[in-house]
């Protein structure tokens, strides 16, 4: 490693600063770090440089010492409160430190990143109580931190106080907006929902292959083009040649282009276009901007309630960046008697919007299903129709459907699938055979926090991780 030059007093901050990034993109990670300390060594007044260098230290510690990274994360948020990308990066530290051996490392310390770790670290310990308290230490102690009611609320959401939550969450939204803004857990809320006018749906038309309607079961995704071109194949294949189904196969199009259109087409000749059921639906996202994604993640949730009246069968709806990596029908027998089958990996997140996840959804065509699909339909019009099209806000109406939508009445029947249904490891040779976990599944790319590959890199499966281990690679 090359050495740093001496210091260069305070007028030096910025080539100081511009060498740290360079020594960053290059890869020269102590380095980066060391020249980033300096800049706040010498940065006195706390200035625009001192902030970036402690955005640069959250980013480069996160991997490391994720308590640490949160302290420079806050740091760099107190000197530039108005910058969204750096609110966002603490909220999320703050959201996912402290695991449960963490408890007696925060222990005792009072200050705003300590006292989160430390309620964190005490809820995933099973010790609700004693969080609690770390949570509203902060929350008293650094009202301007207002991320902290977040976790507070989630505490709350966990334990049915819904109303107590609510509120919080509400005093949050004020703050900061975010996801905390599209969040309701009062019971009141979401039956204000369900006792208003029916919400609109969606424009699309529905061509459906002959053979469509003979399928027991119907697999529903729903992309736009850029994904159609990118995911579909595969996931196509794999629920064809993988996932040991018998089904008809729903393609749901938001705004498809000449190459979506073309990758359906070339989908149906090689699997037999009479099994297709194809929505297509045009609609001017301009006005969400980058925002536009949240619609994407939406718009199926839109229609859900009308698909599954109209075809009176079971829907496994399932993201487009899915593969099915062996037979699942072990899987939807588990849920076949309840009305929803979802996976739930609050345990990690500590957050209501892991509460249920929308990647996974085996749905029985019964009126229990139907009711929760439009209440959630409900709650996601309701938001999109304030223009609030936040991100995650598909998993913010699950959780709230789930946990208030039914007060007083029976509420549907739900299996939780457990989060490793999804493979936590793929390898992938040059040729795009690939190995993943013996007991999942499905393999994601974003599911499974990022993975070596991009899914539409993946030709064939051909066989486990264990496999790979054991030399066992033909195939």
């Amino acid at each position: 490693m090359s050495p740093i030059p001496p210091p260069t007093g305070p007028a030096g901050l910025q080539s100081d600063l511009d060498a740290a990034r360079d020594a960053e993109h290059t890869g020269r990670r102590e380095a980066a770090m060391a020249l980033y300390r300096r800049v706040l060594e010498l940065g006195e007044s706390g200035g625009a440089e001192a902030a970036a260098a402690h955005d640069a230290l959250a980013r480069l510690l996160v991997g490391q010492d994720m308590a640490e990274a949160a302290g420079h994360a806050l740091a760099s948020w107190r000197l530039t409160p108005t910058d969204q990308t750096r609110r966002s990066n603490l909220w999320q530290l703050l959201t996912h430190l402290g695991e449960a051996g963490d408890v007696a490392r925060f222990q005792g310390r009072e200050d705003c990143v300590g006292l989160v770790a430390l309620g964190n670290a005490l809820r995933r310990d099973g010790q609700a109580l004693r969080a609690e308290r770390a949570y509203r230490r902060a929350v008293e102690r650094f009202p301007e931190v207002s991320f902290t009611l977040s976790r507070l609320a989630c505490l709350c959401a966990e334990q049915h106080r819904l109303e107590e939550a609510d509120a919080l969450f509400l005093q949050a939204a004020e703050r900061h907006g975010g996801r905390d803004a599209v969040t309701r857990t009062a019971p009141a809320f979401l039956a204000s929902l369900h006792e208003g006018p029916a919400p609109a749906g969606i424009r699309a038309t529905l061509a459906e292959g002959a053979e469509s309607t003979d399928r027991p079961l119907v697999v529903y995704a729903c992309c736009d083009a850029v994904y159609a071109r990118k995911f579909l194949p595969t996931m196509v294949r794999s629920i064809v040649e993988d996932s040991g189904l018998d089904c008809a196969i729903a393609l749901h199009l938001i705004n498809p282009d000449d190459e979506a259109e073309a990758t359906v087409a070339s989908l149906a000749a090689a699997h037999g276009a009479g099994r297709f059921i194809v929505l297509r639906e045009t609609i001017d996202l301009t006005p969400l901007g980058d925002n536009a994604k949240t619609y994407y993640a939406c718009s199926r949730f839109l229609v859900l309630p009308d698909l599954l009246a109209r075809w009176k069968r079971p829907v496994l709806m399932l993201d487009v960046d899915l593969l099915a990596i062996r037979d699942l029908n072990p899987l939807l027998a588990t849920s076949a008697r309840s009305d929803l089958g979802m996976m739930s990996h609050a345990l990690k997140r500590l957050d209501i919007w892991s509460l249920l996840y929308a990647d996974v959804l085996h749905i029985q065509p019964t009126m229990g299903a139907w009711r929760f699909l439009d209440l959630t339909r409900r709650y996601i019009r309701h938001f999109l129709d304030h223009g609030m099209p936040v991100w995650f806000l598909d998993q913010a109406a699950l959780a709230a459907v789930h946990l208030a939508g039914f007060a007083g009445q029976a509420a549907p029947r739900l299996t939780v699938y457990p989060a490793d249904i999804h493979s936590s490891t793929v390898m992938v040779d040059g040729e795009g055979r690939y190995w993943t976990d013996d007991s999942a599944y499905f393999y994601s790319v974003r599911a499974t926090g990022g993975g070596q590959h991009a899914v539409h890199r993946l030709k064939r499966r051909a066989g486990t991780t264990a496999d790979v281990k054991q030399g066992k690679t033909q195939g």
